[in-house]
């Protein structure tokens, strides 16, 4: 059989009215996610099903998600990003189709279907402090440049546990979301050691909308340590109320691909401040 029927025939297995749903087969298990087709969130089926396989199987997602994932859904710069980095290929607008094949696997949601966020069992405890206690924290250094709000990003990134082995260990990277009238509105630290697809910026955006229901306001600054890579940019992107209005500052350059040409370069929405790293 064809991979394109076989991929048909499971979304037709699949389908459930008013959800869109992605999958991946590893081993004869095919593992899928649905996401309510009337919502919108810093999320989609092929998200959920990416942060919920690294939630349940840490590293050994990665031989699943060698395979092609699919989805019914039409892929967004967000989904997109995220299959970039941690993935490998992705196909959209699969259609439910009934080809009465006699297929021998067994199916495994992730997550669950009304949930609009993957629920994360490895989001560190620096990602729990109180939004109102870090704005507290931030007013005692009455920040009033974007160097200031970098400077204080560095101070939140310190506060990651580190060691003597990378991959064990969250990288030290935070971000900060700030108001046009300097308020924080949301933060990310960065714990992906465990969960590669909890970046910094991927924990701001998807705890603002846990926190608020509402997109990234219009005016809105995000400030990062580190240059999002094409996940982060793309969720940024995808989770704002005017995207060619979103503004980011960061101070390092990440080498490797993976934070090269991203959604936010490719408009012009983020700007290095190099200055920042001569005084760190």
């Amino acid at each position: 059989m064809s991979e394109e029927k076989k991929a048909q025939h499971i979304a037709f297995l699949l389908a459930s009215a008013g959800f869109e749903s992605a999958f991946v087969e590893h081993k004869g298990v095919v593992y899928f996610a649905r996401f309510p087709q009337d919502k919108t969130a810093p999320s989609s089926a092929v998200v959920k099903l990416l942060q919920g396989l690294f939630d349940r199987f840490i590293d050994h997602s990665f031989f699943i998600l060698r395979q092609r994932i699919y989805t019914t859904a039409a892929l967004t710069e967000m989904c997109r990003g995220m299959v970039k980095v941690v993935a490998k290929r992705v196909s959209e607008h699969i259609l439910p189709i009934n080809h009465a094949l006699n297929l021998q696997v067994q199916f495994e949601e992730v997550g669950t279907s009304g949930d609009l966020l993957c629920r994360s069992a490895h989001l560190n405890t620096e990602n729990t402090v109180a939004v109102s206690d870090i704005q507290q924290w931030l007013k005692t250094y009455t920040p009033s440049q974007a160097e200031d709000y970098l400077r204080l990003s560095f101070g939140m990134a310190t506060r990651v546990p580190r060691g003597a082995v990378l991959h064990d260990h969250d990288r030290a990277i935070a971000a900060m979301l700030i108001d046009g009238n300097g308020e924080l509105l949301s933060y990310g630290v960065n714990s992906n050691s465990r969960n590669k697809t909890l970046h910094a910026e991927v924990n701001l955006v998807q705890r603002w909308f846990r926190e608020s229901g509402k997109k990234i306001p219009s005016g809105a600054v995000l400030y990062s340590t580190h240059k999002p890579c094409k996940m982060c940019a793309g969720m940024i992107y995808h989770w704002s109320e005017n995207p060619r209005d979103v503004q980011v500052f960061y101070a390092v350059e990440e080498d490797g691909g993976l934070s090269r040409e991203t959604v936010l370069d490719q408009h012009r929405l983020n700007k290095q401040l190099p200055v920042f790293l001569s005084e760190n």
